[in-house]
């Protein structure tokens, strides 16, 4: 779903004149500048009539030279309205001259662009507060300063803004360059918190908490907001602080929301895997897009939440989707692809949906027929839209049980027969589009979920695969030791990476090596956080640049820190150096981390503590010091499995059948036993040899 936005001011602003007459700037014939380019999201608009370059010195030039404004639009390859824009704006012959002949036009694949993206997205949530979204257009100066911006439009409304806009421009250009000067890129001031001794408080916390706590919506789970996000670093903070601040209402808010989405059409009922946000308050229709990101975070988080309360729903939920990836998302050498369409064959769902007279072929015994019609609220008018039909739970499986007089067991059979039979009758629909660009920080988040899960499931499957992706993360997308690729499109690497890209891998390491205690996962996290300390770093305060020192063309270096769907850069660069600090003994680590926060709580938390959810959890890491476990000896992999069934969000692992190199495992090791250590700010508790006994030492 997209929100247009408002262009009545600009278009009062610039009086509409007739263009004058030029010589048409024609697309090459066979395909325009995308023509080679690996993008899919490039690729579909390749044969469009418009004469598109991708994001290059070259493109930037042409409009120097030629003194033309630029057209910069943005988008990805799954998203809905940037395919109903190309289909009607960007494929039409007139749009497509007009757009030739008087500017240069750049299209940009966010997923391997997000700098250039950022940049243009800020712009617009400048100009258009809450209304912002893709496909996002831009209308520059030659020097990329944004002029005006907007999401989607249709046809008319798209062609009358650029013969506006061109039309001012034409008569006086000095006027339409004052209007770059809305879009102010000075860079935002941040504090200085490089120094001084940071001290930590719950109450502090536990203030910005009862903020959050009335945007909570308790009954349905998410936000309290009509359209619902998934919201993984939100979901993970309440976990958290509600586990350690003994709050059993977030915990339970944290139930509440996995079981909706799971339970609604947020999830695929028949195949696994889940949509990128529901377009209703209730989880019910989702926008049928499914991302990576968002089912690698919600892997990890069911992973959680099964440590948490044992429950075997939550299983089921975490073997379901990790199927669903292993199937239809990861490459033969282990590398996870990006994204499915929301559409099929120009239809948004298509693919997902039915109507009553497809479910009545599909089930022709009269028992199925009417529980899966009980069950799912099908109804012949469509519990979406035009008839169709999503498939999301309508009822309360339990009242339905008992209403119905059927056992669970007996319920679940039948169930899992309707959805065989529901999945057969679908066979012979078109597939989503899948994108297989393969994303440098979403396949760190899969590699870190697979862990998750082989953790908290016991998995030696799953275990197997984290390490398996892992090893291509290694192979793939990282040179000369410490230089990441953004993204692997058809075996082409392209841009080099960003804060985002290594701020997970290093996550996705430090987890393999509590998962594996091989110590090289640990020592490459380590040697990749001394490339973003030298390359990324701000001259004047603790938080990092997106870009790295020797960027791009694209003019700024923007600073990410607000929590959203995916939790910002800067504050999962903030865990891990809490975390390498500890490990590796490095106590500039932990201050850098310290003084992070305090920007953030100094500068920042005003705007909403809802903004900075993963903030929030890394406070309490410091307001409740982490707890450093060891588990040296023969059986430290046993050990390790048996603790890892509980929930303990509150310490870092190590150990192995040796010391290793880590100041933290010497003198830790006892010939023919195993022992586990219990330590916080490296002062150790007694050794105990059952996990039993550990527990409460660590609780």
């Amino acid at each position: 779903m997209i929100h247009k936005v408002n262009i009545c001011l600009i278009l009062i602003a610039l009086t509409i004149f007739s263009c004058k007459t030029k010589t048409e700037n024609k697309a090459p014939i066979s395909g325009n500048h995308l023509i080679n380019e690996s993008s899919a999201y490039l690729l579909q608009h390749a044969h469009n009539p418009v004469d598109w370059y991708p994001w290059s010195d070259a493109a930037l030039e042409k409009a120097k030279k030629e003194n033309k404004l630029m057209i910069i639009s943005i988008g990805y390859s799954s998203c809905h309205w940037c395919h109903v824009m190309e289909k009607e704006s960007f494929s039409d012959t007139a749009v497509s001259r007009f757009m030739n002949e008087h500017f240069v036009c750049i299209k940009v694949d966010r997923e391997e662009r997000p700098d250039i993206d950022n940049v243009y997205m800020s712009d617009c949530q400048k100009a258009n507060p809450g209304a912002c979204g893709w496909p996002l257009n831009a209308i520059t100066n030659s020097e990329g300063k944004t002029v005006w911006v907007t999401t989607y439009l249709s046809k008319e409304e798209w062609l009358n803004a650029l013969k506006s806009i061109q039309s001012n421009y034409d008569e006086d250009p000095n006027e339409v360059e004052k209007m770059t000067r809305n879009f102010y890129r000075g860079e935002e001031f941040f504090s200085d918190s490089k120094s001084g001794k940071s001290e930590f408080k719950d109450d502090i916390l536990l203030k910005q908490i009862e903020i959050i706590n009335t945007e909570l919506d308790y009954v349905n789970g998410g936000k309290k907001t009509d359209i619902k996000f998934p919201l993984p670093s939100l979901l993970r903070a309440c976990l958290e602080i509600g586990t350690r601040q003994n709050n059993p209402k977030l915990i339970q808010f944290v139930e509440t929301t996995l079981s909706k989405i799971s339970n609604g059409g947020m999830q695929d009922q028949l195949e696994g895997g889940f949509a990128r946000y529901s377009t209703d308050p209730l989880w019910k229709v989702p926008h049928f897009e499914k991302m990576l990101y968002d089912n690698a975070q919600l892997i990890s988080m069911y992973s959680f939440i099964y440590q948490k309360t044992k429950k075997p729903y939550y299983k089921k939920i975490i073997d379901k989707t990790l199927n669903f990836i292993n199937k239809e998302m990861t490459s033969t050498e282990g590398g996870f692809y990006a994204s499915f369409d929301a559409d099929s064959e120009h239809e948004e769902g298509k693919y997902y949906v039915w109507t009553l007279d497809e479910i009545k072929n599909a089930l022709q015994d009269q028992k199925e027929l009417n529980l899966a019609i009980s069950f799912y609220g099908f109804t012949k008018e469509g519990n979406w839209e035009h008839g169709k039909n999503v498939l999301a739970q309508a009822v309360d499986k339990n009242q339905f049980l008992k209403d119905n007089k059927i056992t669970e067991n007996e319920f679940d059979n039948q169930l899992a027969s309707i959805q065989q039979k529901l999945l057969a009758a679908k066979s012979n629909r078109k597939k989503p589009n899948l994108d297989k660009k393969i994303i440098c920080s979403w396949n760190a988040m899969m590699t870190r979920a697979y862990a998750d899960a082989a953790m908290a499931l016991s998995s030696e499957d799953y275990k197997s695969k984290a390490l398996k992706s892992g090893e291509f993360i290694l192979k793939n997308l990282l040179k000369d030791s410490t230089q990441l690729y953004r993204t692997i499109n058809q075996e082409k690497t392209s841009a080099l990476a960003f804060l985002d890209d290594y701020a997970f891998v290093i996550d996705a390491f430090i987890r393999l090596y509590e998962l594996s205690f091989d110590e090289k996962w640990l020592n490459i996290a380590n040697q990749l956080m001394h490339h973003v300390l030298e390359n990324y770093s701000h001259s004047d305060n603790s938080l990092f640049y997106y870009n790295d020192s020797k960027s791009s063309n694209v003019g700024v270096r923007k600073i990410e820190i607000d929590d959203q769907v995916i939790p910002s850069s800067n504050s999962v660069i903030c865990d891990n150096l809490h975390k390498l600090g500890l490990y590796f003994d490095e106590p500039d680590m932990i201050n850098r981390s310290q003084n992070m926060l305090n920007i953030i709580f100094n500068d920042k938390i005003k705007n909403g503590p809802s903004f900075y959810t993963n903030w929030l959890r890394i406070y309490q890491e410091y307001s409740k010091p982490m707890y450093e476990v060891a588990i040296v000896g023969d059986k430290s992999n046993d050990k390790r499995n048996e603790l890892a069934q509980y929930y303990i969000p509150h310490m870092i692992l190590l150990g192995g059948n040796n010391e290793g190199t880590l100041e933290l495992l010497k003198e830790k090791l006892q010939e023919g036993e195993t022992y586990i250590y219990v330590c916080r700010n490296k002062v150790c508790k007694l050794p105990v040899q059952e996990v039993a006994k550990a527990i409460p030492l660590i609780q």
